[in-house]
């Protein structure tokens, strides 16, 4: 039997589906996939290593591989290069994680496809393409709204004595963290953004406290304000939608800053996958 496979790779893990021609599929999660932080041959063990069935592997005949850190040729390539290696009977495409979003959100109609999850990115969707995207300038310079970003700023608040007493005590008990050991994992370490937004949960878990929503809320408010609000397109005609855990988990938050703004808004999903498969089974 032969499958399709579709991927959505974050900077977290990555969702793979076997589909069947009859619309069946099994599932597998593997860590996350991000060419600017791993090269073809790591890309390419961890592959095998996930997928050690070749059987398997060489059934698959067609790949749809979105993933955080795809949006150029070159890292499109070197993710391309490595799945060539796992699977060799495969015909493979290898496009962002965010126009995995935006077939999720809008399919083959327009429309303006954000991400909040590890990182984040929006773009303007025209049913086919980008026509508007902004520059992506990653965990440290930008990814504002993101996992990555909301932890770095509990982080500083925590190391800073900024939350409350309690919190203060119910943060280092959570995580017991020394100040020496972020520094390594962030500065010296594999994948920081991953271990920055591993934060984000305590902020959801503690949205009720004053502080927490406000770091929280400027937070999202940043990702409009330097990303949704840099690009082109008529607010009115075009509705906004959201994929990633970051905006599924802080929804309400969410809500209330899109339509303060004036953007309409059509959903929010914490990920793509089902609406993704729909559209490529419509598609095929």
């Amino acid at each position: 039997m032969k499958y399709t496979l579709i991927a959505d790779s974050g900077s977290t893990k990555t969702q793979w589906r076997f589909v069947a021609e009859d619309g069946s599929f099994n599932e597998v999660f593997t860590q996350g996939i991000n060419p600017y932080f791993m090269s073809k041959e790591e890309i390419s063990a961890l592959l095998i290593v996930s997928f050690s069935d070749k059987g398997q592997r060489n059934s698959v005949d067609k790949l749809h591989f979105y993933g955080a850190g795809c949006s150029h040729s070159e890292q499109c390539g070197i993710v391309k290069r490595a799945l060539e290696m796992a699977f060799p009977m495969a015909d493979i495409r290898v496009a962002s994680d965010l126009l995995a979003s935006a077939k999720a959100l809008f399919g083959s109609s327009k429309g303006v496809a954000c991400i909040l999850g590890t990182g984040s990115n929006a773009a303007v969707y025209n049913g086919t393409e980008f026509t508007d995207a902004i520059s992506s300038l990653g965990y440290i310079l930008g990814d504002e709204g993101s996992g990555a970003y909301i932890g770095k700023n509990i982080i500083a608040a925590f190391f800073h004595n900024e939350l409350p007493l309690a919190l203060q005590k119910d943060f280092q008990t959570c995580y017991n963290i020394q100040l020496q050991e972020v520094l390594n994992r962030v500065y010296k370490q594999d994948f920081p953004n991953r271990y920055l937004a591993g934060f984000a949960p305590f902020a959801a878990k503690n949205l009720s406290d004053p502080l927490i929503y406000s770091l929280v809320y400027e937070a999202l408010h940043d990702f409009v304000k330097y990303q949704l609000a840099s690009l082109s397109f008529d607010m009115q005609d075009y509705k906004v939608g959201f994929v990633g855990s970051v905006a599924f988990y802080f929804r309400s938050v969410l809500e209330s800053i899109i339509l303060k703004k004036g953007y309409i808004l059509s959903g929010i999903m914490a990920a793509p996958m089902d609406s993704l498969m729909a559209y490529h089974h419509n598609n095929r």
